[in-house]
């Protein structure tokens, strides 16, 4: 007879006491799923859920016999964080699958309209959002500036709005998706978009609150439309007026979703978020969303959400967008080789000259108006209609330069954080619309070549400026002046752009500026005609511009014509006065001699030489037209 060995019994009592804890924690994690599968079923909405993921963890751990408090406490405080702040799972996409829109298994009204607005195929941020948007997931969605984020969640949020409408569940008066932009020209744009899938939808309707004004009082009272497109103020002004409007609401995207915040809306998306339902889809977008927007992201998840990050830089790479850095001594020296890119043409095609402050628009353009250069500025302190109707000149043709200032997008009305006194924000608002934005988000259209006029204040700056051409498929040019007084913003993005793309991006443009000695001397002629006094009445001149074409001064204007005739006299943008008549010419001599042989006259001058070809006309030719003109002559059996 052997004495059992106490070491053994101790160790057997161990293994047992572990398989009964590994038994319980599978029990628990089947009670979850149990659980899940009911509240999906509808049988029980009040039975509480834990995060699945902390069970799992768990059922895979050795459980220790005798564990310290502190650690226990440690491990219930993190379980109750979980479970406050939405889970976020990150997937990132090297290469996402070769689809056509069609593989999608969008409605086929959706297919019809992608096809009138003839988009060939779905770019990457495509092929990895629409999936799992059609799934009804939460997104947090990461993709560089033009890449076609838009579209991405509004086809699959369109899709399952139909979807709704054409099963008859909603009966409700209020919209049941929300887009929400922190500008309203990214509004317009969203608006726009929608309105053309819309087309051969006739029984959705989509309404712009950012473009309402305060008379329209018929639509903020009544208006119903199943989609709406807004800015964070306007929606704050609905809800005032009509509490219960978002009731219904089933999908709210936050597009640019990282401006929201630095636009100083945080009071008006707190108060959105109070009114909206318990349960509903919630996408952010951005081209520089991180992980750690945890204020957004705790108002607005209602559940666990799926952060998408491809594998890109912020920038499209070198084979689809060229980066060039041009130095400068001096300002002087800059306007004089900007000048000389223009006429002698190597620069060409669309082009948006960003600048840092609105008065510096006003002076360049002036400056290329003297040289027989059309441009068109966009001025954040005009009103949203005014600048909405520059974008689509611009993307028109009409202009084929138009002059920026993304002024708008950083601190807009002072804010950074901090509270400043009352008097300077009602200053400042009298200045600058808040809802303005113009490197952020805009879709210029077909644009060639971006330059960086004064160089960027940071590298986000940078990326959303640059961002505005090789968009989706598109190739394009960026050049970025700076003067030494730049050098280190333009170390530190040179820095910043090499670590992303792992390589040289920016190109040295190589002038020699001691054969553009000419130019430098015209340059330096017109720099002196734009005086203060000047860009102070060419302002004016633009403010007339805009009372003139204002919808809601017409009933002042016809009871006093008077003061519309002094208005009309005075609305021509002021021109400068030079000593030097044929300043806008290109001699062939003072072109440089790797250049010469190749016609420089200006486009507007050429036009005008085949407009006088017909204006003058021979008695003969007169004679000739009138009969054609006349039915009783020109009548033949």
């Amino acid at each position: 007879f052997q004495m059992p060995d106490p070491k053994k019994k101790k160790d057997k009592k161990l293994k047992e006491e572990k398989a009964r804890k590994k038994e319980s924690i599978t029990e628990k994690y089947a009670k979850v799923q149990e659980s899940r599968k009911r509240k999906l079923e509808g049988i029980d909405d009040d039975i509480p859920e834990e995060p699945v993921a902390e069970i799992e963890e768990k059922a895979t751990e050795e459980p220790t016999i005798a564990e310290p408090e502190k650690k226990k406490k440690k491990k219930k405080r993190g379980r109750l964080e979980d479970i406050a702040e939405p889970r976020v799972e990150t997937v990132y996409f090297d290469e996402a699958p070769s689809k056509s829109f069609a593989d999608f298994e969008l409605d086929e009204r959706i297919l019809k309209g992608i096809g009138e607005l003839g988009w060939s195929r779905p770019t990457e941020v495509q092929l990895s959002m629409i999936d799992l948007v059609l799934e009804g997931r939460n997104v947090m969605a990461r993709a560089r500036t033009g890449s076609g984020k838009t579209a991405a969640y509004v086809l699959p949020v369109l899709h399952r709005v139909v979807q709704v409408m054409s099963s008859g569940q909603s009966s409700s008066a209020g919209p049941l998706a929300v887009f929400v932009a922190p500008s309203k020209e990214l509004a317009t744009q969203i608006f726009d978009l929608l309105a053309g899938l819309l087309r051969p939808l006739p029984f959705l309707s989509v309404l712009n609150l950012s473009s309402l004004s305060e008379d329209e009082k018929d639509v903020w009272n009544n208006d119903s439309p199943q989609l709406v497109v807004c800015t964070p103020g306007k929606l704050s002004t609905m809800l005032q007026l009509r509490p219960s409007f978002l009731s219904s609401v089933r999908h709210i995207v936050l597009d640019e979703a990282d401006l929201l915040l630095s636009f100083g809306y945080e009071q008006e998306m707190k108060f959105i978020r109070r009114n909206l339902p318990e349960l509903y889809q919630c996408i952010l977008t951005s081209a520089t969303l991180t992980d750690d927007m945890t204020t957004l992201k705790k108002l607005f998840m209602t559940g666990k959400a799926v952060t998408i990050k491809l594998k890109e830089g912020d920038l499209p790479d070198s084979s689809q967008l060229t980066q060039y850095q041009v130095m400068c001594e001096n300002d002087e020296q800059r306007f004089a080789i900007l000048l000389s890119l223009f006429k002698l043409k190597l620069v060409v095609g669309k082009t948006i000259i960003f600048v840092n402050t609105v008065d510096r628009c006003y002076r360049l353009a002036l400056f290329l108006q003297a040289f027989r250069l059309k441009s068109c500025i966009l001025n954040a302190a005009m009103p949203a209609n005014s600048r909405c109707h520059v974008i689509a000149q611009f993307n028109k043709g009409d202009f084929p330069i138009v002059i920026a200032s993304d002024a708008s997008n950083v601190h807009v009305d002072g804010w950074d954080g901090e509270e400043e006194p009352k008097e300077k924000k009602r200053d400042k608002k009298k200045k600058m619309d808040k809802e303005s934005g113009v490197a952020r988000g805009i879709d210029f259209h077909q644009v060639s070549n971006v330059i960086n006029f004064d160089f960027p204040k940071n590298l986000e700056s940078y990326i959303h400026r640059v961002g505005r051409t090789a968009r989706g498929f598109n190739k394009g040019t960026a050049l970025s002046f700076s003067i030494p007084a730049e050098k280190n913003l333009l170390d530190g993005v040179k820095e910043e752009m090499n670590k992303q793309m792992g390589m040289d991006v920016l190109t040295p443009y190589e002038m020699r500026i001691k054969e553009l000695d000419s130019f430098v001397l015209r340059a330096r002629e017109a720099m002196a005609a734009t005086t203060r006094s000047v860009v102070k009445e060419a302002r004016l001149a633009e403010i007339r511009q805009e009372a003139l074409r204002s919808a809601k001064l017409n009933g002042y204007f016809a009871r006093n014509p008077r003061e519309r005739d002094l208005l009309e006299k005075d609305k021509k943008l002021q021109q400068l006065s030079l000593k030097s008549p044929a300043i806008a010419d290109v001699p062939d001599y003072i072109v440089p001699k790797a250049l010469r042989g190749i016609d420089y006259t200006s486009d507007l001058k050429k036009k005008k030489k085949q407009g006088t070809k017909h204006r003058h006309k021979s008695a003969n030719q007169k004679k000739f037209e009138q009969k054609k003109a006349n039915p009783l002559h020109s009548f033949s059996i």
